[in-house]
C-alpha cells in the first residue's frame, strides 16, 4: 500500500487532496470499479477525500499491436501519455494494460516483448513526471462468457471477435510477468486472482453464469475489482 493513502494520511484535513489518475482499455474506460471505488471513499475516508479521474480508450494498449481484423488500427497509450500527465498531474497514475495487447492470439515472445517493451516505456514516463506508479494485473478472460467462436491454436487468424480459445493462458503470463517485478512500479495489485475465484464460484452457484461478454467484467466482476483497489491501494476493509 503507497504511503500517500495510509489512514493517518487520509484522516489528516489538512492534507492535499491526492490525485489519482486511472489509464486502460474499454474496461477502464467503462469505469464502473473507479467510481465504486470513489464513491466508498466518499462516504468513509471524506477527509481530505482522493480525487480519481477514469481516461480510458476503448481498444487501447500499451503494446500498439492490432490485429488484421479490428475495424480500425487499435489505438496506444504512448500516443496520448505526454498529454494525459501534463493536464492531470497526478500524484499516482494507475494503469490497466493487457487484454487488448495479446491481440487474442496464442502467445508470441514477439508480441509478449512488445508489451513488456510498452509497460516499461510507461513506467519510466510516469515516473519521470514525478507521479507514482500502480500497475494493475490484466482481468481473465472468460472463455464461457463468450458469444462468439472459439478458435484452436492453428487458426489461420485471431481476434476480439474471435479469440484463441485458451487467450486467458496468455493473460496469466502477462499478470506473471507484472507479479514478478518486470515492470518498475511502487504497487502492483492482482485483480486476476480475486476475479477468476469470483468466477469459479459463481459458476459453482449457476453453471449459466456470464462474466460478462468474457472480456468486460459484469457488474459483479467490477464491485471485486473496486473492492480489491479498495483493499490494495486505499488499506479499507469494505463490506
Amino acid at each position: 500500500m503507497l504511503h500517500l493513502f495510509t489512514d493517518k494520511e487520509t484522516e489528516n484535513q489538512n492534507s492535499v487532496q491526492p490525485h489519482v489518475l486511472f489509464l486502460g482499455d474499454s474496461i477502464t474506460a467503462d469505469g464502473q470499479y473507479i467510481r465504486l471505488a470513489g464513491e466508498w471513499l466518499k462516504e468513509h475516508r471524506p477527509h481530505p477525500g482522493v480525487r480519481l479521474t477514469a481516461r480510458g480508450v476503448p481498444s487501447e494498449t500499451a503494446s500498439g499491436l492490432s490485429e488484421a481484423a479490428h475495424p480500425f488500427p487499435r489505438p496506444c497509450i504512448h500516443g496520448r501519455l505526454t498529454r494525459e500527465l501534463a493536464e492531470a498531474c497526478p500524484d499516482v497514475a494507475v494503469a490497466c494494460y493487457g487484454m487488448n495487447d495479446g491481440i487474442y492470439h496464442p502467445f508470441s515472445a514477439e508480441r509478449f516483448a512488445a508489451y513488456q517493451d510498452g509497460m516499461r516505456r510507461l513506467s519510466a514516463q510516469i515516473h519521470e513526471a514525478g507521479a507514482k506508479l500502480v500497475l494493475l494485473t490484466p482481468p481473465p478472460f472468460d472463455a464461457g462468457s463468450m458469444n462468439g467462436p472459439l478458435l484452436p491454436a492453428d487458426a489461420d487468424d485471431f481476434s476480439y471477435l474471435t479469440p484463441y480459445r485458451d487467450y486467458d493462458r496468455v493473460l496469466e503470463l502477462y499478470a506473471d510477468w507484472l507479479l514478478a517485478g518486470g515492470c518498475p512500479a511502487d504497487q502492483i495489485i492482482d485483480l486476476r486472482t480475486p476475479l477468476v475465484k469470483h468466477i469459479r464460484q459463481e459458476r459453482s452457484l449457476n453453471s449459466a453464469y456470464r462474466y460478462g461478454d468474457g472480456i468486460h467484467p459484469d457488474a459483479s466482476g467490477h464491485r471485486v475489482m473496486a473492492h480489491t483497489l479498495l483493499q490494495e491501494l486505499f488499506g479499507a476493509e469494505p463490506e
